[in-house]
């Protein structure tokens, strides 16, 4: 699994992040802020935020 994501360098807001993606705020929070990892989420949520990355990275 990729770790090293852009769209947690802070060009999302968390809001918007856990709505893409179906996370809590809270828990959207703890990442970007790197208290959990992006390992420590679920599969289903690692993969919805890798194919959020793609869609908005896919010509980086």
């Amino acid at each position: 699994m990729k770790t090293d994501l852009k769209i947690l360098d802070g060009h999302l807001t968390t809001y918007q992040i856990s709505q893409a993606i179906d996370l809590p705020i809270e828990t959207t929070k703890d990442l970007l802020d790197k208290k959990i990892a992006i390992t420590d989420l679920d599969e289903t949520t690692q993969n919805k935020l890798l194919a959020l990355e793609e869609a908005l990275y896919k010509d980086d």
